[in-house]
């Protein structure tokens, strides 16, 4: 499904228990397989998330707004070697991800609000520029400089991925949710981070295209399992744990 220039997909959350995580991911390999990437489908991701001085982006989660945008620098198990700058967009219940991978010397520039190096990309080398694989990087700081974004928080999880090709569905356990300072290296696998999720709880994503298969939709309606949509994002969270153990001000 598209909606003008964005690919749309689906995305269920819930927020389950240790218990139910353990029945889920049991009945899960039956009919999934895990992702290809990481040790068993399991890796560590950190996000950096980009905001204005007003938490435009936070705010607006919490107001409800049905569209919303929002732009993270994302790792995986404390590497330099991929490095992605995203743009996810969400519209009502579908969300739209956009994605560019980029150098260390970029992600460090970015995060001291140096964006000129896209602009020289442009003028210099426009058909690189111009190129898919850049378009959220293009998008993407043309936005952070106009709006003035800047490093805002840092959100660490353990994830665990299995993923079916009918529906192109992704199943992701998000555990040991973490929240860390922005002003922190952003590679360093003991930056200082604080609890920003009920003890034993855990946010199950499911991610899909045109739609689920039916086998995981009554995986996820079975009545002993009692799912419960979410509608709680991994940001505010943290932005929130930030405020409570940090002292940084939400506005």
């Amino acid at each position: 499904m598209r909606y003008k220039t964005h690919g749309l997909r689906h995305e269920l959350k819930y927020s389950i228990s240790y218990a139910q995580y353990l029945e889920l991911r049991s009945r899960a390999m039956c009919f999934m397989r895990h992702d290809e990437n990481g040790a068993d489908g399991q890796y560590f991701i950190r996000s950096l998330y980009l905001d204005d001085i007003y938490m435009a982006d936070y705010n607006q989660k919490n107001a409800g707004l049905s569209r919303r945008r929002k732009y993270r620098i994302r790792i995986y198990d404390h590497r330099d070697d991929v490095i992605k700058f995203e743009i996810k967009d969400k519209f009502d219940s579908y969300i739209s991800k956009k994605s560019s991978v980029i150098t260390r010397q970029q992600c460090d520039s970015i995060i001291k609000g140096d964006f000129s190096f896209v602009s020289d990309m442009i003028l210099h080398d426009r058909e690189r520029a111009a190129s898919e694989k850049y378009r959220a990087l293009r998008m993407g700081c043309i936005d952070c400089a106009c709006k003035v974004l800047r490093p805002q928080v840092v959100v660490d999880y353990d994830r665990e991925v299995f993923v079916c090709d009918e529906g192109n569905v992704r199943m992701a356990f998000d555990m040991n949710l973490r929240a860390g300072q922005a002003t922190g290296d952003l590679f360093d696998p003991h930056l200082p981070t604080v609890p920003a999720y009920e003890n034993g709880k855990m946010i199950l994503e499911v991610k899909y295209d045109d739609y689920l298969p039916g086998f995981i939709r009554r995986l996820l309606r079975a009545k002993r399992l009692s799912l419960w949509q979410s509608a709680e994002s991994k940001y505010s969270l943290c932005c929130v744990a930030q405020s409570n153990y940090l002292g940084k001000v939400l506005y």
